[in-house]
């Protein structure tokens, strides 16, 4: 329910009168800028060139003096963070360069873990934490994904003052922020579900901060979808995780699929529900209708973290929890033909298809948009679509499915930095035009020459150009997915000319996203624009200078990073060292077939703008939010229906009453008519049904004293029993049984009571 006040802030989409930012925040985000390009150049000195050998070990016997560094890697943005927040009372110039500062100094740290892990990882154990205990291991994968985050981060901290002048709460959005990178930085170093769950949900509840962050309506419905599908993934992941202890005996992340296998069927329970948990996160279709809604409305800085980074922790999780529950240990196996791979070829067939949808749904959808943050956010879904079916061909293919697994990990890279970069993009364009509409832009290069240039830098990569980060990953992808059909099923060959055809879609999307903001005719009220602040421009280029580096190097990551990250998991190294290590990137077929894409793109551009194609919209009842929402809603009014006849008393039937009038079934059916509007009204239904029935359960829970009582004493004697039992031994299991039965069954009756 909105209130009066905010409803009153509706109807003026208002910003803050912009503060000044003072020089001296400027030269300290000049510093930042130099520290964090500094730090890379040594990292290529010394871990590419072999250079300053002396400085390489220096660094590693420092890390390994040190065994609580990760705890000082989160401790940063989630201790001095908030503190660095609280200097923006005295002065905002502080805060911000603080928090810049702090994602730098992360950086340099995650650069500095590289020597350790690449000589065996990084464990740390933090025992009786929590009753079970925390564990974070940082091994070849976490430390790529730790790179990509606080590299980002940081270029986005550069960004963000400029941007965040205009808003209101510029001190609630650093705070949660920064506990968000925290969080972020705990899940990426998790040694286990049960770990990586708690920071996990720490960065869902925080990140919905950022979505509401304007306080309208729109953006109070947009993150009430994102914290509803945020919990509700996150109850999946925790079944997931009680059935994987009762079934296993243990959290951490290591090949078990033939302790799985023993449990028939509920593996792939076990393993849907960390899917599906996860695949929120993500974006994965049909769970990815928050993604346009809450880009729109978040503040760029948070628009390009949500898609540059956030998407990618869901992503990490379906990769880290198929190949580490789903593989077997190098051990148990002796090529790709042994029947412990039967489970993970099954879980990958379904892995790819999905990919592809999420891929197809998402592009289809982005050419439809003309709102410069719902095509991006649209975009988003789409390459996580290429993601997704790379972890399927690392599922299915098993041992010899290193492709998919590198070709997924480096298109998590490309894709954090050209996206964020384009949001970025985005940002800079309506703080000088107050135009999120594209359509009514035009001709910008003219007046905002730098910011085209880095924009068409962040479409070439996307697109794949050659010479251009996405163009390394995407081959890698492709060649992944002519391997499922090579060593799998013909059918991964529909799959493949699927994958060309989203390719095409994906040039024809930013042809349209280039085109009409930056070339044409220029509209008469744009004529004095300016072209936007240095640092954002600071931090753009920066961006765009790691898309052409990756781009023109592509063995660098591959050889440094991906390469190690895949020799970690259960795969063959000689298909890696054959296939993968010495793969040529420029070949002549590789080259063609980029051509064909670009062909076909411009091709559909051309029929796009003949035919209106670009301004198609499927009927209300087959979008994707109508499906999610529709049977959710349908349920919960009809518990209130019911709850309402069996109502004892005029006020409770009242307050039944009054959520029934808005589910009757002629509202139902003018939601098949209606356009974006009833679909708003969908979700504001959906949340109002839900608050009633959970105020409706609070309220029985209050009058039904002799079921709490006797809800306190099955807890007393379950803690009793737990006490007294092994965790890790059968009698442990029994109690866990015991305890969730017990739970359910008094949850049951204190509901329905």
């Amino acid at each position: 329910m909105q209130t009066d006040h905010t409803l009153g802030k509706l109807k003026h989409d208002v910003h803050a009168e912009p503060r000044d930012l003072s020089r001296a925040l400027s030269v300290a985000n000049i510093l930042v800028f130099l520290c964090t390009f500094s730090g890379v150049a040594l990292f290529v000195a010394m871990a590419g060139l072999g250079w300053l050998p002396n400085w390489y070990a220096a660094i590693l016997a420092f890390t390994k003096a040190h065994p609580h560094y990760p705890l000082v890697l989160m401790g940063l943005p989630l201790i001095l963070g908030p503190l660095v927040t609280l200097l923006g009372n005295w002065h905002e110039d502080l805060r911000d360069g603080g928090t810049a500062a702090l994602s730098m100094v992360t950086f340099l740290m995650c650069l500095a873990l590289y020597p350790q892990v690449l000589s065996g990882g990084f464990t740390l154990v933090l025992p009786q934490v929590l009753g079970y205990g925390l564990l974070f291991t940082i091994d070849m994968f976490s430390l790529t994904m730790l790179l990509l985050t606080s590299s980002v981060w940081t270029l986005v901290m550069i960004y963000a003052p400029d941007y965040m002048a205009h808003e209101f709460n510029r001190g609630r959005f650093y705070l949660f922020l920064n506990i968000t990178y925290g969080a972020i930085l705990g899940t990426l170093m998790a040694g286990d579900i049960f770990t990586l769950f708690l920071f996990f949900e720490i960065m869902t509840v925080c990140s919905y901060l950022l979505v509401v962050h304007k306080e309208n309506l729109e953006a109070e419905r947009a993150g009430g979808l994102y914290i509803y599908l945020g919990v509700i993934g996150g109850l999946m992941i925790l079944f997931g995780m009680i059935l994987l202890f009762i079934h296993t005996g243990t959290f951490a992340f290591v090949p078990m699929i033939s302790t799985m296998e023993s449990v028939g069927w509920i593996r792939y329970l076990i393993i849907g529900l960390f899917i599906t948990g996860f695949g929120v996160k993500a974006g994965m279709i049909p769970l990815h209708v928050w993604l346009p809604k809450a880009h729109p409305v978040a503040p760029t800085p948070a628009s390009a973290l949500l898609s540059g980074i956030m998407i990618k922790v869901g992503a990490y999780g379906i990769l880290r929890v198929t190949t580490s529950y789903f593989f077997p240990a190098a051990s148990e196996i002796q090529d790709y033909t042994h029947p412990l791979w039967q489970s993970s070829k099954s879980l990958g067939a379904v892995i790819i298809w999905l990919g592809i949808a999420t891929m197809a749904v998402g592009v289809s959808m982005a050419l439809q948009q003309g709102h410069m943050k719902r095509m991006l956010a649209y975009h988003s879904v789409s390459q996580i679509g290429y993601v997704i079916m790379g972890i399927g061909v690392a599922v299915y293919l098993g041992y010899k499915g290193p492709m998919g697994y590198v070709g997924s990990l480096y298109h998590i890279i490309n894709h954090g930095l050209f996206k964020a970069l384009l949001f970025m993009v985005a940002g800079v364009v309506y703080l000088q035009t107050h135009e999120m509409d594209m359509y009514k832009l035009g001709g910008l290069w003219r007046k905002m020459p730098f910011t085209a240039l880095v924009c068409l830098v962040a479409a070439l990569g996307i697109t794949g150009m050659p010479l251009f980060n996405g163009f390394a990953s995407k081959t890698i992808l492709h060649h992944a997915i002519v391997e499922a059909e090579q060593y799998g099923h013909h059918a991964f060959r529909y799959a493949e000319w699927l994958f060309t055809l989203i390719s095409a879609g994906t040039a024809c999307s930013f042809i349209k996203f280039f085109g009409f903001i930056f070339v044409g005719k220029m509209p008469e009220e744009y004529r004095d624009i300016k072209s936007g602040s240095s640092m954002m421009k600071l931090a753009m280029g920066g961006m765009a200078a790691l898309i052409l580096l990756i781009g023109l190097n592509p063995h660098f990551l591959l050889d440094r990073l991906l390469v190690p990250a895949a020799l970690e998991v259960t795969y063959d190294p000689a298909f890696i060292a054959t296939y993968i290590t010495g793969i040529h990137f420029f070949t002549r077929a590789d080259l063609l077939g980029m051509v064909q894409v670009y062909l076909m793109g411009a091709g559909i551009f051309a029929l796009g703008i003949r035919f209106h194609l670009f301004h198609l919209h499927l009927p209300h009842w087959l979008r994707f939010e109508y499906i999610l929402l529709y049977p959710l809603y349908k349920v919960t009014s009809l518990i209130c229906r019911g709850q309402k006849c069996k109502a004892v008393n005029a006020a409770q039937q009242q307050q039944y009453s009054n959520v029934a009038c808005s589910i009757q079934q002629d509202l139902v059916e003018e939601y098949a008519f209606k356009t974006s509007e009833g679909e708003e009204a969908l979700i504001d239904d959906v949340s109002v049904t839900l608050s009633a029935l959970t105020e409706a359960c609070e309220n029985k829970i209050d009058r039904s004293e002799e079921l709490i009582q006797w809800f306190s004493k099955a807890a007393a004697l379950v803690i009793n029993k737990f006490e007294k039992s092994d965790l890790g031994s059968g009698d442990g299991d029994g109690v866990i049984v015991y305890a969730i039965l017990i739970m359910s069954i008094l949850a049951f009756m204190t509901v329905y009571h």
